[in-house]
């Protein structure tokens, strides 16, 4: 059986890679919106294939946390949320838990921001797509031409 300190340094550890498996996220999202407007479609079909298995990647990195956290609540007996499994560890392993969770927050951040600024450039696309598929069925519609005469 582990110590509840070895496995909240382990806890940490998943933690902080979950934080990096994020970062690397948003940096394929910035890739995919390069790849978006330079019109390499078999390229961008790699990258969205690779954002899937990146995200599984961290689902299951987000099972391995959960579960971590409630397993050292219960040997601890507190709730499996950072705050509470700090405030019952050791300060060492207070501290890694703490300093995980902020670099956490901050690669969740940045992928929100990535992933809003994706989410508006294809938003534009898909009105400027509109915008001509709009003014091209007028023109093809609405003329007075008839090769008929």
């Amino acid at each position: 059986m582990k110590f509840p300190e070895s496995l909240a340094l382990e806890l940490a550890g998943v933690i902080e890679e979950m934080a990096s498996r994020l970062e690397g996220i948003a940096g394929l999202l910035k890739e995919e919106r390069r790849l978006i407007g330079g019109g390499n479609y078999l390229a961008l079909q790699n990258a969205i294939k690779e954002l899937e298995r990146r995200a599984s990647n961290f689902l299951s990195l987000e099972g391995d946390r959960d579960r971590l956290a409630r397993e050292i609540s219960a040997l601890l007996h507190c709730e499996p949320k950072i705050s509470a499994l700090a405030s019952c560890t050791d300060e060492v392993e207070a501290s890694a838990l703490l300093e995980a969770a902020r670099k956490l927050e901050s690669s969740m951040a940045v992928l929100k921001a990535e992933l809003d600024i994706t989410s508006r450039l294809l938003d534009e696309s898909k009105r400027y797509g509109e915008m001509i598929l709009s003014q091209l069925s007028s023109l093809a519609g609405g003329g007075t031409f008839n090769i008929q005469g």
